[in-house]
């Protein structure tokens, strides 16, 4: 039995969520509810190895080694069902900057890169920062669940100049476990326009409601055309040690992608990720079992909470992530209004209009937390929309 339920203050300690909140959100005593990394203590698996990686007292420069491949890829085999044998794993220093290596890599400046939106921010950011178009390819919404919509994905990606899609799989933030026929259907239209498929993959461990999760390059005829993206930092709170893994198949694509990490500087494994990963990987599948419980638990009171307290908003059931998304369009707000309400109540959260295309007027909760530290913020919630309402 693994402990969910200590709270660690992380103030001053140069954390983003916690030190750069708003004085409104410090001042509250809440939890900040923002930034994806969990209030949530670390397995003692990990600890234990980075406490001995410590000790012997040489923190110098380090390699994905034998021992290191091996347990990303027997993990990938055994969690994921997926035999990662006739990949190249190249590491990085996080999933956003592999996303730039391949924007990058195989995109001229002003060529198209297509996202899913509302999706993760970096996505959009990774794009312009190199100059290259962002190509939108919005999610169907029905009110209760995001669908992709292939009609339009074929169009978009139909033009020679439209290069790369961005995928995010589980999707952050709307919660989707993309099926294997939904991304079957989504490779077959890449494949047939000539666009390369990067997967972020970092939220494949986390899933709730029974959802299985498929590894995009693992659907027979996608993996010449496709990068994985995957982490420790989300399954276990490790985005501190800055440490990601990308599996490519085809030989020509991993080598244009290695090229422009070289160039940035990339390939080696920070000191202290090599130990947790290690052990992240090797001792540490009862902890994330556990931890997919107590957030499935902490989506369950939302839901209860919203359902009970707050009927005019709603919260779309996730199927992964430990990242809620409601829908707040109830209080007839405009972004930067709804955005000052929450933060006067003492509430951080990510806006949905961050995450463009169909977030406004939406709200992204962090459930990575103790659940006494949920329901305490859930009463500001519900004193926030009655005030609202009223």
């Amino acid at each position: 039995m693994y402990d969910f339920k200590t709270h660690i203050d992380r103030a001053l300690t140069g954390s983003i969520k916690t030190d750069m909140a708003p004085e409104s959100v410090k001042d509250s005593g809440l939890v900040p509810l923002s930034v994806a990394d969990m209030e949530l203590p670390v397995a003692p698996e990990i600890r234990e190895a980075v406490k001995e990686a410590a000790d012997r007292a040489i923190f110098g420069y380090t390699y994905a080694d034998e021992a290191y491949t091996e347990a990303v890829r027997r993990w990938m085999s055994t969690r994921h069902n997926w035999d990662t044998s006739g990949f190249q794993l190249i590491t990085t220093n996080g999933v956003v900057p592999a996303l730039r290596f391949a924007v990058e890599a195989f995109c001229e400046k002003g060529e198209g890169v297509v996202i899913q939106p509302p999706v993760y921010m970096m996505f959009a950011n990774a794009i312009q920062a190199s100059e290259r178009r962002i190509v939108e390819n919005p999610l169907l919404f029905d009110g209760e669940r995001y669908t992709m919509d292939y009609e339009d994905l074929d169009r978009k990606t139909a033009p020679s100049d439209v290069k790369l899609l961005l995928l995010c799989s589980p999707h952050n933030p709307v919660g989707r476990v993309w099926t294997r026929d939904e991304l079957t259907r989504l490779g077959e239209i890449c494949k047939k326009n000539g666009v390369i498929v990067v997967a972020d993959e970092i939220h494949n461990d986390l899933l709730l409601d029974g959802a299985q999760h498929t590894v995009f390059a693992s659907i027979p005829g996608m993996d010449e055309f496709s990068i994985t993206c995957t982490a420790t930092s989300k399954t276990f709170n490790l985005a501190g040690l800055s440490c990601s893994n990308i599996f490519i198949k085809n030989e020509a694509v991993a080598e244009s992608f290695k090229k422009v990490a070289d160039r940035a500087g990339g390939g080696l494994v920070p000191y202290f990720a090599r130990a947790a990963t290690i052990a992240a990987y090797t001792r540490c599948a009862a902890w994330v079992d556990e931890l997919n419980a107590h957030i499935q638990h902490n989506f369950e009171l939302l839901y209860a909470f919203v359902e009970r307290e707050l009927p005019a908003i709603r919260v779309i059931r996730a199927e992964g992530t430990y990242l809620a998304w409601l829908d707040m369009r109830a209080l007839g707000l405009d972004d930067k209004a709804l955005e000052e309400h929450v933060i006067s109540h003492g509430l951080a959260l990510d806006e949905g209009y961050l995450f463009g295309t169909g977030g406004s007027g939406f709200e992204r909760w962090n459930l990575a937390l103790p659940s006494e530290l949920l329901l305490l913020a859930l009463e500001h919630l519900k004193s926030a929309v009655n005030e609202k309402l009223k």
